[in-house]
């Protein structure tokens, strides 16, 4: 399995953080005003359809090179329409698997890993779409 279904979003109680930006100037970061700064809603910057969101675990290296790698958690909504050129989660031959979709000039699920090919879905087969991918959440573990 390219992927492993973690679980749909909950509605739950505001969880309001910090946020800075990069790049803005040293002088608004002094760390004894964090208890001063504005929160900002995870659920609500991740979230564009908080029930209709699933979370999924990527387990390959089939999209590294667009930036998906192997233990990030996608955010994917059912909600969205899976135009060309998305990043979808689909059931294709009994896996599930995150890849592109292309639709033209014939449908296929595009893998972004030289390691992987590219899968052709012929025609009366049955490829389902759950959703599309919005977000990733990646971790920099750095040897922890």
């Amino acid at each position: 399995m390219a992927v492993q279904l973690l679980g749909r979003s909950d509605a739950g109680p505001q969880l309001n953080l910090p946020l800075y930006i990069e790049g803005q100037s040293a002088d608004q970061a002094d760390p004894d005003d964090f208890d001063e700064l504005q929160g900002v809603d995870l659920n609500s910057l991740c979230l564009r359809n908080p029930q209709a969101s699933l979370f999924v675990a990527m387990d390959t290296q089939a999209m590294e090179d667009a930036g998906i790698h192997a233990g990030d958690v996608l955010v994917v909504d059912r909600a969205l329409k899976p135009d060309q050129g998305r990043v979808i989660l689909a059931g294709f031959q009994g896996d599930l698997l995150v890849r592109e979709l292309v639709l033209r000039p014939s449908p296929r699920l595009i893998a972004k890993h030289p390691d992987f090919e590219d899968l052709i879905i012929p025609e009366h087969s049955e490829l389902v779409v759950y959703g599309v991918v919005t977000q990733v959440i990646h971790s920099l573990r750095m040897g922890i």
